[in-house]
């Protein structure tokens, strides 16, 4: 049996004997009570218990005799039976989650205490990564030491550049080769801003946090990713007028950038 098989069980909600169990049915095709013991490796005494949950879950049907016989139902009808249950289950709790959030979403966000969230999954950040992207209108200015914060978002920038300006400025260019994105260096002066701030007051500067993706879209909001004591984490910008005056200075300074 394969481990990845009961593992994947798992994860979909089989406990760890029904997992078993049913991997080494499905591998049988047809077998006692004993026989899926002896291939699983499930404790006798539970053998028992166990076929019937995965019987009274529609996974496997039971053929009575003597001795009673188990297969397994057909492994693609049941799973798809499930797949379309979850994705249907999965559409609807999105429809109701958006009525909830149109209900609850203030009037005006410009200077809102929500204007700033913070991110600190990986998932959770690809996701507000991907999704600003998707709703961005006019334009998106990224600024990323290299290519890899963004090769993971590589597919939907292409889609967003057939429909909105997108420019890309990073330190390592040269890393971005065989993307197919245009690039272009960050500026003397746009790069100089940074170090001048660092200069001027440590408080400017987070000596634990270190940026590595900035992005900013229509000029509304913005999201900076980086990682801090080791730890990824992003940091959302909900806030027009910050991200309007951000986007025109980096526009000043940066001729690359498309207007």
């Amino acid at each position: 049996m394969s481990d990845e098989v009961i593992q994947g069980l798992k994860r979909y909600g089989f406990a760890e004997y029904e997992a078993k169990a049913y991997a080494a049915l499905v591998d049988l095709g047809r077998g006692t009570a004993r026989e899926i013991c002896e291939m699983s490796g499930v404790p006798h005494g539970r053998i028992y218990t166990v076929l019937k949950a995965l019987a009274d879950q529609g996974f496997i049907e039971v053929q009575e005799g003597l001795p009673t016989k188990y297969q397994p139902q057909d492994v693609a009808e049941v799973f798809g039976a499930i797949k379309d249950d979850y994705c249907s289950s999965i559409e609807r709790l999105i429809d109701q989650l958006k009525e909830i959030q149109i209900e609850t979403k203030p009037s005006s966000n410009l200077w809102s205490p929500h204007s700033f969230l913070s991110i600190r999954s990986e998932r959770g950040i690809l996701i507000r990564l991907k999704t600003i992207i998707r709703n961005a209108k006019e334009d998106i200015i990224i600024l990323s030491k290299d290519s890899k914060p963004i090769r993971p978002l590589v597919d939907d920038l292409k889609t967003a550049k057939k429909r909105v300006n997108l420019s890309i400025l990073a330190y390592d260019t040269g890393s971005f080769s065989g993307l197919r994105l245009r690039v272009h260096p960050i500026s003397k002066e746009l790069s100089g801003i940074f170090e001048e701030m660092a200069q001027k007051s440590s408080q400017m500067k987070d000596p634990l946090w270190d940026t590595e993706l900035f992005i900013i879209v229509d000029g509304m909001n913005a999201i900076a990713v980086g990682q801090r004591s080791g730890k990824r984490s992003a940091t959302v910008i909900e806030m027009p007028p910050v991200c309007f005056m951000i986007k025109r200075l980096i526009e000043l300074l940066e001729p690359a950038v498309c207007r």
